[in-house]
């Protein structure tokens, strides 16, 4: 078979970027692994094209390339036709992008199949809309990204002959859209045998990476939550950059029981996380988290302020969601850290979950069965059965 993956750039086969790109990379490497020709065509690379890990890079046009405004009718129309000589069965794209309806068009023309997989639960709203087109101005984003959405959800989610869903709560989104779907979980990688054997010497690891402009990452709830918890120590790792986070970032360079590390390579991310005992989450709303999943595949369980995706928190006991209450999640913490044999029980459950469930081999097979029209059948949605909630300490 013959794939075609479009992305906002190659960083994701690097070892800074985590997301949406990495899931992208990730999941190109193991398909041109199992013997698929795979395509990686990225909006805004420059040069000729290069082969990584089997995977064949193209890159659209030139970043810095044209007068601003004026070039981007010529670089849609040099991405479209980029697409179109692909000739590949299938096309897949990731979340609200202003590429995403020239993929889903390109795959129609073609007679190809296009799978829209979904980067966030706020792929569905509008206020996402302003992610779409930079246009380095706040007012003039807030006017555009309306209009930008709802040209996503015309051609590009109603476009798509499959929508691949990372939850439970997005499929039923999708069944009540009508969308074509069915779940796709993410992929993670095992992690190294000798990370697991290593002991936590440390409380709680927050990782993620705050670019202004971009979706809330709860930095001023991570604040309030070191402040509520003064004998608990937090590391926090990634890129903490702009105005917006200015304010929050001072403050908690200037707590004495939080450690900020700055951005990290994946790898030595992984021995960070596994130093620590939690892996703390205080976003509002996420699809599924990379930083979870590296989390639970090295055996340490999520707190979350908000995110519980599918329930897995809850029902298959992977960690606490505290549903949006702050002072419910440090209580939360402080019982976690007070009994290590809860939080050993939950890593042991959570590393058996990933070995079934995002196993990279696992993950390729339902991409197969989604892309392959005569297996995709009726719209269709998995909901999991919502058991009674637990106490705070889930043995």
């Amino acid at each position: 078979m013959k794939v075609c993956i479009t992305a906002h750039s190659a960083k994701g086969f690097g070892e800074f970027v985590g997301g949406s790109e990495r899931q992208s990379a990730l999941l190109a490497r193991a398909l041109a692994e199992r013997g698929h020709e795979v395509s990686y065509v990225v909006a805004g690379m420059a040069g000729a094209d290069r082969t990584i890990d089997g995977v064949r890079l193209r890159g659209a046009w030139d970043p810095d390339g044209g007068v601003r405004y004026v070039r981007a009718a010529r670089r849609y129309s040099r991405l479209f036709s980029l697409l179109r000589e692909e000739q590949a069965d299938v096309y897949y794209a990731r979340g609200a992008s202003y590429y995403t309806p020239f993929v889903m068009r390109a795959a129609n023309e073609v007679g190809a199949v296009s799978v829209l997989a979904l980067a966030s639960d706020k792929d569905f709203y509008g206020p996402s809309g302003k992610y779409l087109f930079k246009v380095g101005n706040h007012r003039a984003s807030a006017v555009i990204g309306p209009v930008a959405h709802a040209a996503f959800r015309r051609w590009g989610l109603r476009a798509a002959d499959v929508v691949a869903v990372q939850n439970d709560e997005q499929a039923e989104a999708c069944t009540a859209l009508g969308l074509r779907h069915g779940v796709l979980p993410s992929i993670v990688q095992p992690p190294p045998e000798e990370l697991l054997a290593v002991e936590p010497a440390c409380d709680v690891v927050w990782v993620g990476n705050v670019f202004e402009g971009r979706r809330s990452k709860g930095l001023e709830e991570l604040v309030t939550l070191a402040a509520l918890l003064p004998h608990v120590g937090f590391t926090v790792i990634g890129h903490l950059t702009g105005e917006s986070s200015r304010a929050p970032r001072e403050a908690l360079d200037g707590m004495p029981n939080v450690r900020l590390l700055g951005p990290q390579p994946h790898t030595a991310t992984q021995r960070r996380i596994v130093e620590h005992r939690l892996v703390l989450n205080t976003s509002p709303s996420e699809g599924f988290s990379n930083v979870m999943l590296e989390g639970w595949a090295l055996g340490r369980p999520s707190v979350t302020l908000a995110v519980n995706p599918s329930e897995l928190l809850s029902t298959d006991r992977l960690g606490i969601c505290a549903h949006g209450d702050l002072y419910a999640l440090a209580a939360a913490i402080a019982a976690l850290l007070a009994e290590p044999a809860a939080w050993l029980a939950m890593g042991a459950r959570c590393r058996d979950y990933v070995s079934r469930v995002h196993d990279a081999g696992h993950v390729v097979d339902t991409f197969l069965a989604l892309a392959t029209p005569e297996e995709r059948g009726p719209a269709t949605s998995k909901v999991r059965r919502v058991e009674p909630r637990r106490s705070p300490i889930e043995r």
